[in-house]
């Protein structure tokens, strides 16, 4: 909202009208009351500037900036960057060092009144993710509820992962961000793949080693 408020000066005791100032503000902008962090969580050897979550607040906010500040729980502020409404890795972490960082940060709206919280960010074991999956290495998609759906167990919570089915010839027939077991045999368009044995590409992001192994598809096992 664009407003036009009047300015005044003083000058030998008198009072003097100026031009009229065009101000912008919102001028229903309320006290924020929510500060979210949509990803708390961050793998270990990561580059500098790596991107690890997005703060909100509450719509009724208005225009918001955000900031790291000192208080209670702001202990490993050093540790990362805020730009714009993104917080972002400011040191390589490792999880055998440190696995746990509190963060104090300040949700401020136009009108110069803030929220403050305070939040866990979390360094995730690169060994335990690329290790603890589990792959099921057969998918026989004839309904009897037996192996109908490729099942990929402990894939991080958070979702980060692209997942890629590659035929022999190099092709690219199935991909899914954050995998939900549920492919069955057919490529990213629906249509029915030919039965034999397939490549599959776990891809983590943040410069950790992706996840492979073959699939063997069966159409007619009962």
């Amino acid at each position: 909202m664009k407003t036009l408020v009047p300015a005044w000066a003083f000058r030998a005791g008198q009072v003097l009208s100026l031009p009229l100032l065009l101000l912008s503000f919102s001028a229903n902008a309320m006290i924020p009351t929510e500060l979210n962090l949509n990803i708390n969580q961050v793998h270990e050897s990561n580059s500098i500037g790596t991107v690890i979550g997005i703060f909100s607040a509450d719509a009724d906010a208005g225009v918001c900036t955000y900031s790291l500040v000192s208080g209670q729980g702001s202990e490993d502020n050093s540790a990362f960057i805020v730009a714009g409404n993104t917080l972002k890795a400011a040191m390589v972490f490792d999880y055998e060092t440190k696995d746990r960082y509190a963060i104090r940060v300040r949700v401020t709206n136009e009108l110069g009144e803030f929220l403050e919280k305070t939040f866990t960010i979390e360094v995730i074991d690169v060994y335990e993710i690329t290790n603890s999956i589990e792959a099921t290495n057969l998918v026989t998609p004839n309904g009897d509820g037996k192996n109908d759906t490729w099942i990929v167990r402990n894939l991080p919570p958070h979702g980060n992962n692209e997942v890629k089915i590659i035929d022999r010839s190099g092709r690219v027939v199935y991909y899914k961000r954050n995998y939900q077991n549920d492919w069955n045999g057919r490529t990213s368009n629906g249509d029915l793949l030919a039965e034999g044995v397939y490549l599959y590409v776990i891809d983590f992001g943040a410069g950790l080693n992706p996840f492979k192994g073959t699939i063997t598809l069966v159409r007619d096992r009962h």
